[in-house]
Formats: structure tokens, C-alpha cells, sequence
């Protein structure tokens, strides 16, 4: 689960998700779909032995390192506790630490966290700490279910003709632009506030969350701990061309440094993948579970759309795959819809 520094011997357990045994595990589970990063993140929010301890010392006395003993030397995790548990009143004044400092990555670093862990520890802990809260209440209402469609939930296309013979019996959403953010709130669903922003963020492959105050995790499609979702038009390769404001999925790798690199585009080495945003789409429709062979120069590898990786299985390296769709603005959406109404 974390990255073993090289000083240390050599594990001796399997780091194989998909091993046989691994993989029976996870469809007992239900957990087959998560891919490697998720799986990880739930670990770390169910096995408190796998992080640190938030040093209690450091929360208490006035010096820089509070009463702790240790100061720098310290193998817990110096952050504001209250700040863990959500309810720091003060704010950017606050003279604790609401983000792990240098001395703490060093330290996480050399326990084997990646960078991505530790920079979100601070969500992880308080995460942790609303699941502990959860868990320990006394209260005898069981937890709210979150309720599953009958049918996947698709944007009207429509609706955007002012077509829609359904009207308010459609089994589509009717929404005003092709894609609709919600968050679980009890049991509803309810429209997120800065929908378009959030949108934005999403639609950049190399974001993980969305900016704002109460930003929203799209790895586990999360906003503290409510369930979050994002509606959408159909897919574009489901429809003709001349349809508009369907959903264009693009499909992005992790490039040699750390960028991300559209498929079918050429690199910062002007070399291009066999493969394109398009023909990728189509494959993942027919069969999320399926690997694709994808070929870039003289290289060959196999994309997974289980866990969402590219591997080269000769030289045992392995990639990050990104789906994001292309952003589309509420400008631009009007734009369209007057022509959309001369159209069937």
C-alpha cells in the first residue's frame, strides 16, 4: 500500500490487487470496481495502523511544537486536532498546523506514504475521524441508504429542443445543461451550488478534487461524507454526429513528467498512442472490464479499465488512465441551443 524505501529488505507479501485470491476477495466484497487508488484510500480510512497517530501532545501548550516532548523528533503527525475533527474555530489563525510541513512529509516519506497520501492526510484523518464518530453514536437510526435508479440516469437531449414528447413522464433528467452535480443529503439528491465550476475542475484530468471550500473528492466522488454524482448526456460515440451536446469522454495517460497526455496526441517526444479518445470510449461502453493493447513508438502496453492503468508488462511500469469529459461551459450551451431548435 505504500511506497517501500529502498534501504528496507524486500516485502515478502503479494502487491498483486488482481491476484486470484486478491480478486475473490473483492467480488465477495462488492469492491471489484474500485480501482487501485480507491482500494487503497478505503484501507487507510478502515485500518488506523497504517497511518500515524495525530500527536495529542502537540495539541496542548503554547510553543511551536505545543507540550511535545520530541518536537521535530516526533513520530506522530503534528497537525490541529480540532481542525481533524471539523470544528477549528480559528481559522487561517489558528497557530497549529492545518497541513502537514516539511519535517512531517520527511517523516511520512521515509513510513513509505506517496506524495498524492500526504498531501491529503488532512481530509484522511478527518475522514477517519467522522467514521469513528459514526460508528460510536448512540443513535438507533440505522444509516441512510443511498438510493440506486432502476435505470442509469441520463441528461434529456431533448429536453434541449424543447422536443421531449415525455415531458414530466420522462424516465430522463431535464436539465439545462448537459451535466448535473448532486450530493446526497439524507435521502435526496440534491443540486450542488457552483455547478460550472465544478464541472471545470472536473474536466481537468490532473485534478483529484475541486476547489472551494467544501471541495469534493472525485476518486471516491465525495464531499466529506456524502455521497456525491454527476448526471450527464449520453456519450457521443453512442450518437450520430450531428447530435450536439452529447457527453465527449477524452481519455488521458500520465506522462513522463507528471503531465497528462490525451491519447491519440502527440507527446512531448511527438510520439502518439494507436489508440484515441474515441476508439478507447467505444471499447470501455462495450465492456468496462475489458484490457485494450495500445502501441506508442516501438512500445507496447495494455490499458485496464478495471483499475484504470496502463502497463507495460516488459518492463513492469505501470501508468495512471484518466476518463474525463471535455468541459463545456453554460455560454456555450446557449450558443448552441437555438440551432439545436431548427434541428429533429
Amino acid at each position: 500500500m505504500v511506497n517501500v524505501p529502498p534501504h528496507r529488505k524486500p516485502c515478502r507479501s503479494s502487491h498483486d490487487l488482481r491476484s486470484d485470491h486478491n480478486s475473490r476477495l473483492l467480488k465477495e466484497c462488492s469492491l471489484q470496481q474500485l480501482n487501485e487508488d480507491e482500494l487503497f484510500l478505503l484501507l487507510l480510512l478502515n485500518d488506523p495502523a497504517l497511518l500515524p497517530e495525530v500527536c495529542v501532545h502537540y495539541n496542548k501548550g503554547s510553543g511551536p511544537h505545543g507540550c511535545c516532548s520530541f518536537q521535530g523528533n516526533c513520530t506522530k503527525v503534528h497537525l490541529c486536532q480540532h481542525f481533524v475533527q471539523g470544528d477549528c474555530i480559528f481559522g487561517k489563525k489558528c497557530k497549529r498546523l492545518h497541513a502537514v510541513d516539511e519535517r512531517g512529509r520527511h517523516m511520512l516519506e521515509e513510513r513509505g506514504l506517496s506524495c498524492d497520501i500526504i498531501h491529503n492526510l488532512p481530509s484522511i484523518y478527518s475522514n477517519i475521524h467522522q467514521l469513528r464518530a459514526a460508528s460510536t453514536s448512540t443513535s438507533t437510526t440505522s444509516m441512510d441508504i443511498v438510493p440506486e435508479p432502476s435505470h442509469p440516469l441520463e441528461i434529456c437531449l431533448h429536453f434541449f429542443r424543447n422536443s421531449c414528447k415525455f415531458q414530466d413522464s420522462c424516465l430522463q433528467v431535464h436539465f439545462h445543461l448537459p451535466y448535473k452535480w448532486e450530493v446526497l443529503d439524507g435521502s435526496t439528491w440534491t443540486e450542488l451550488q457552483n455547478m460550472e465550476d465544478i464541472e471545470r475542475d472536473f474536466c481537468d484530468p490532473s485534478r483529484t478534487e475541486s476547489a472551494g471550500v467544501q471541495t469534493i473528492d472525485f476518486i471516491t466522488m465525495t464531499r466529506g461524507m456524502q455521497p456525491v454524482r454527476r448526471l450527464s448526456t449520453v456519450s457521443s460515440v453512442k450518437k450520430p454526429l450531428y447530435y450536439t451536446l452529447t457527453t465527449k469522454w477524452l481519455w488521458y495517460y500520465k506522462g513522463d513528467r507528471g503531465n497528462w497526455v490525451e491519447y491519440g496526441e502527440w507527446d512531448e517526444k511527438m510520439r502518439s498512442t494507436s489508440e484515441t479518445s474515441c476508439t478507447l470510449e467505444k471499447k470501455y461502453l462495450s465492456d468496462r472490464r475489458a484490457e485494450v493493447r495500445v502501441v506508442k513508438g516501438y512500445r507496447e502496453y495494455i490499458i485496464s479499465f478495471k483499475d484504470m492503468y496502463q502497463r507495460n508488462h516488459k518492463h513492469n511500469t505501470k501508468r495512471k488512465v484518466r476518463r474525463r469529459p471535455r468541459f463545456v461551459s453554460r455560454e456555450e450551451v446557449e450558443r448552441q441551443v437555438p440551432v439545436l431548435g431548427s434541428q429533429m
